[in-house]
């Protein structure tokens, strides 16, 4: 009698990678992730280097880049922030219509869903540094050189998990009407507190000492780092890391506690 043999059982990744393009393609023909992520970075950048007078000179430096690098860099982590944290409305939207509950009945578990939700969220990033990037070298001059420009965007869209976790954490915990309001008020508390907007050193110190504890100072302290031809500091890797896991697991345990209460 011939024995038969069965082939071992692997989970697919199928399911994954067709929910993350259809996530992708979903996000990339939303206005809202166009104008925040992608539009708004640059012309503040443009506007803050190359139009209006905000007291740094080009020459001027800042821990050792000059303004319009330093300004780039910051940029290029406010966008990535917004588009990291644009997962919320999507989420809190799917909740209300019961979308991830129909998934349930797909061969995506539910942890490829959130996990899904996670890498799209990284991906999303990227246009927003490549945009940034490429207005500090036709606006600026700036040159950092391809290697550098590479290692910075793969760094910062690394480092965006915290922020990824943040939105997703926002969208389920709050309702559709609230998601939006809640997702543009840490954007921006992130944005000014981190010190994107206007550097640490020149913030009030109570100000200051609350931007050294957000993850957005650390983030952008990341960023600054690789242009600056440096290994990045521990310390930003280890801030950014503890915030991943901390937003990252009431995140998750909201989408447990959602899918136990049939709301997910």
């Amino acid at each position: 009698m011939l024995a038969t043999r069965s082939a071992p059982i692997v989970p697919s990744v199928a399911p994954f990678l067709a929910y993350l393009r259809l996530e992708i393609r979903r996000s990339l023909r939303n206005r809202r992730y166009l104008m925040f992520t992608v539009i708004f970075p640059v012309l503040l950048y443009v506007l803050y280097t190359a139009v209006l007078d905000v007291g740094a000179g080009p020459d001027a430096r800042i821990d050792g880049l000059t303004w319009p690098v330093y300004f780039l860099v910051s940029m290029a982590a406010y966008g990535a922030i917004g588009a990291a944290m644009s997962q919320a409305v999507p989420v809190a939207t799917e909740r209300r219509q019961g979308w991830a509950r129909q998934l349930r009945v797909t061969p995506l578990p539910g942890l490829a869903y959130v996990s899904t939700k996670v890498v799209s969220a990284v991906l999303l990033t990227v246009p927003a540094l490549f945009l940034v990037g490429l207005a500090g070298r036709f606006v600026n001059h700036v040159e950092i050189g391809l290697p550098t420009a590479l290692a910075t965007i793969a760094v910062l869209a690394l480092g965006s998990v915290p922020f990824a976790a943040l939105g997703l954490l926002i969208g389920y915990v709050l309702d559709v009407e609230s998601a939006q309001g809640g997702m543009v008020l840490s954007y921006f508390t992130l944005a000014i507190l981190g010190g994107l907007f206007t550097p640490l050193p020149m913030l009030p110190e109570p100000v200051a000492t609350i931007g050294r504890v957000l993850p957005s100072s650390h983030f952008a302290d990341l960023g600054r780092a690789v242009v600056g031809g440096r290994l990045p500091d521990a310390a930003d890797v280890a801030v950014l890391a503890a915030w991943a896991v901390g937003l990252g697991t009431l995140a998750a345990w909201r989408y447990v506690r959602d899918e136990r209460s049939g709301r997910a």
